[in-house]
């Protein structure tokens, strides 16, 4: 053929300037034709009268008309395709739906950070919506010598799910059994297209079942701590308490010992001199 056809046909959700409504779909479509990509939107179900259409790479419009057409186009330089695109149909708020051309792909992690106990399951995911479509994904993990690819169904505890929407093509990575000391780490995934390819890193933060008692645990020792330090302060503070004896204070008898003294003098006067 003398001109190639690469068809992505799509159903796109319809928004109102940001805000999801459902006010029909949007039908996209990307054709390469000689040395220009005509990209294409056609307007469905929406009661909505159409009063003209828009085209804008990021800030920048690049065409607008005012025909009530359902179905709008702009062609793009083959060598000057990259970038984001969206098609707009008037009137104000304007329903729109992006189209992304891209020389590689463009591949973003659904989350950048994971975390999760050991022994549990966590399913890593990435996505493009770059167009051509990935249509390949490898996943790998980082180590110190060298990234290990991982392949679907290894270890009996990986496993690759890949899928294609109308609007972009996703990979997950389900790891089971999570092991603390060789799970953890960073993990890359990789998408190829026929334009080339692109990759997005995910840390995995495996977590020790125990974790979740250390903030337990430390609250029973600063209770433990506090009440032996009000303890140790309350024994401190309390007066000593002294028995006194019943007799303490009482006058000593007398009587015995005068009684003793009397009868000695008695006994010296009678002897002679």
């Amino acid at each position: 053929m003398a001109a190639a056809l690469l068809v992505v046909l799509g159903l796109v959700l319809l928004r109102v300037e940001g805000l999801d409504v459902g006010l029909g779909s949007i039908h996209t479509s990307v054709e390469e034709v000689g040395s220009k990509i005509r990209l294409t939107c056609v307007l469905n179900d929406t009661a909505t009268k159409i009063t003209g259409h828009r085209w804008i790479k990021g800030d920048k419009v690049l065409k607008e008309d005012t025909l009530p057409d359902a179905t709008t186009a702009y062609e793009v330089d083959a060598a000057n395709k990259t970038g984001d695109y969206s098609c707009l149909f008037l009137p104000e708020p304007a329903v729109r739906a992006e189209l992304s051309l891209s020389k590689s792909p463009k591949v973003k992690a659904v989350k950048k950070s994971e975390s999760a106990d050991e022994g549990d399951s966590i399913t890593l995911a990435c996505k493009s919506e770059s167009f051509p479509r990935v249509t390949h994904w490898t996943w790998y993990k980082k180590a110190s010598t060298g990234d290990r690819e991982i392949v679907n169904g290894t270890q009996d505890r990986f496993f690759v799910n890949n899928t294609e929407s109308d609007s972009e093509a996703r990979s997950k990575l389900l790891i089971k059994n999570l092991d603390r000391n060789s799970d953890g780490g960073e993990y890359v995934c990789n998408g190829s297209s026929s334009s080339g390819s692109g990759s997005a890193v995910i840390v995995l933060h495996v977590r020790s079942r125990l974790a979740a008692l250390w903030p337990f645990l430390g609250i029973v020792a600063e209770v433990l701590i506090l009440v032996t330090i009000i303890f140790a302060y309350e024994k401190c503070q309390k007066p000593e308490v002294v028995v006194e004896d019943d007799d303490a204070g009482a006058t000593p008898l007398k009587s015995s010992g005068q009684h003793l003294n009397n009868e000695d003098k008695s006994v010296r006067q009678r002897n002679p001199i």
